[in-house]
């Protein structure tokens, strides 16, 4: 190829590389502009959201003004002479029964709050604190089961939600896992 020959290709490539490297500056400029304005769009968006909650907070701050709040719902409890019965299986059969005899003779006695520490059929103390009562427990009986409870006329229900397996995972959620 003749020395002509080789500069015009020269020539017309590094006009064709010059044009590339100006679409590719073009292209970058219009997606920073184009991000730019969707930062800004989400911004006034994330705002707006912002001041319309606070508008509602206010207007329901102002209604509420003067009028009392209500009191928090008292959690949902069942009388001591009301307790279920252990069902004959559960590892602290005998201390549970033996708790739902004695409970009232207890809160009679005046001991409501105190904790009880409980081993078969018999009781083996009264302590302040929970904390106190598991480690007398620990002590006397360790590696066994007893029972630690709060003496109380009223007892808290505790709800036991059941738990759903998914068939679609290869992994189990709940007991027996």
């Amino acid at each position: 190829m003749s020395e002509n020959g080789h500069d015009m290709v020269v020539r017309v490539h590094r006009e064709a590389v010059e044009r590339y490297r100006e679409q590719k500056a073009r292209q970058k400029a219009l997606v920073e502009a184009t991000h730019r304005e969707a930062v800004e769009y989400y911004r006034k968006q994330k705002e707006e959201g912002r001041s319309l909650v606070e508008a509602v907070h206010r207007a329901a701050l102002e209604r509420a003004q003067g009028q009392p709040v209500p009191p928090p719902p008292e959690p949902a409890t069942i009388h001591y002479t009301e307790l279920p019965e252990a069902k004959p299986d559960s590892p602290l059969y005998h201390e549970w029964n033996c708790y739902r005899r004695e409970a009232g003779r207890l809160l009679a006695e005046g001991q409501e709050g105190r904790h009880v520490l409980i081993k078969g059929e018999n009781i083996i103390g009264l302590w302040d604190t929970h904390d106190e009562a598991l480690a007398a427990g620990y002590q006397h009986f360790p590696g066994q089961a007893f029972l630690v409870h709060q003496i109380q006329q009223r007892e808290r229900l505790i709800r036991n939600l059941e738990t759903w397996r998914c068939r679609i995972y290869p992994f189990r959620f709940g007991p027996g896992n």
